[in-house]
């Protein structure tokens, strides 16, 4: 774990220790995504979104998914959004 401090700036700006920094392999122009939960701030390397898409197919891989049934159920979603509008 690494604890560091930082101060934010008037225009709401903080800078990520050099630290932190190294160890998430973070340079000038990568994107980051910040996660509020239960009160609890992260930052977090921003995934692009093959990669969260490659994740999830990995996650998912090991089960059975009947693909014509998820079409099915995805068109009627849509079909009920579309009458609601």
């Amino acid at each position: 774990m690494i604890t560091k401090d930082a101060t934010i700036t008037s225009k709401g700006q903080v800078t990520i220790p050099k630290e932190i920094r190294e160890r998430l392999e973070l340079d000038s122009g990568t994107e980051v995504e910040f996660v509020l939960d239960s009160g609890e701030l992260a930052v977090k390397r921003k995934q692009s979104t093959m990669d969260e898409l490659r994740a999830l197919r990995d996650r998912l891989s090991h089960r059975e998914v009947d693909v014509d049934e998820m079409r099915r159920e995805s068109n009627r979603a849509w079909a009920d959004h579309l009458e609601r509008q």
